[in-house]
């Protein structure tokens, strides 16, 4: 068996943030024959692998290098820590979102990317509120983000309307899918505790809450594609709404 002692400093860009890296290694040669093969990218896509598989919670340091083969030492030259790994995790799904042609009518492009959004998400469960944790900030990631405001600017909105659109957009989206993934209209919500179930009869009884009572089991058990579309078509409504009382109709 080979080992070998690396004392190494130098500078890392990881997905944007320059660090100073001082390490030392003691490593056997398979450590570092497969330190040679690491990038952030293969780093990230496999912490995305942990969580995907076992939740964010699972991830650490040394799993991770478990599951790559490799030391630890070998991990932190890329992320000095799990936070800058998470991020560079949220880059990497973020690098998912599809991004729309600029053929697109601006209302077309917006609900491309919506439901890319979402469906990244569903594709993702356990790692989707990083997204809403870690802003978009490398060129891939930043893709559709791009490809939106390109779109809006095209069909006439000015700078301002653009940020406010996107900010409402962004807000929806990921609000919406939050509410998705918990299960907060869904069976989940429906396995209420006994004390509950007594409460909400006896106010029901009373009819102290009669539009509760009435619309309360409508909140529950709907198609969750068909509300998120039907709350995306609100906002776009809003959108254009807005652009024509300005004065400027889209």
């Amino acid at each position: 068996m080979t080992c070998s002692l690396t004392v190494s400093i130098c500078s890392r860009t990881a997905y944007g943030t320059t660090y100073i890296v001082i390490r030392t290694v003691y490593a056997v040669k398979g450590e570092v024959d497969m330190a040679e093969k690491l990038s952030q990218r293969t780093i990230a896509e496999a912490a995305l692998a942990v969580i995907d598989a076992e939740g964010e919670d699972a991830l650490s340091m040394r799993k991770l290098a478990q599951t790559l083969g490799s030391s630890a030492m070998s991990i932190y030259t890329y992320f000095p820590d799990k936070q800058a790994l998470l991020d560079g995790v949220t880059q990497l799904l973020l690098a998912e979102v599809a991004t729309p042609t600029d053929e697109l009518h601006w209302r077309d492009a917006m609900r491309f990317i919506m439901r890319s959004v979402r469906d990244v998400a569903l594709r993702h469960p356990r790692a989707a509120t990083l997204i809403r944790r870690f802003p978009p900030h490398t060129p891939d990631a930043l893709a559709f983000v791009e490809a939106g405001f390109r779109c809006f600017r095209r069909a006439g909105f000015d700078a301002l309307s653009t940020a406010r659109c996107y900010r409402a957009l962004a807000a929806y989206s990921l609000g919406t899918i939050d509410v998705e993934l918990g299960g907060y209209f869904g069976a989940e919500a429906r396995r209420i505790t006994p004390p509950a179930r007594e409460s909400i009869d006896e106010l029901s009884a009373a009819r102290l809450l009669p539009l509760v009572t009435e619309i309360g089991p409508t909140l529950n058990g709907q198609d969750d594609t068909a509300e998120f579309e039907y709350g995306l078509e609100l906002l776009l409504d809003g959108f254009a709404d807005a652009m024509s009382r300005a004065g400027r109709p889209v």
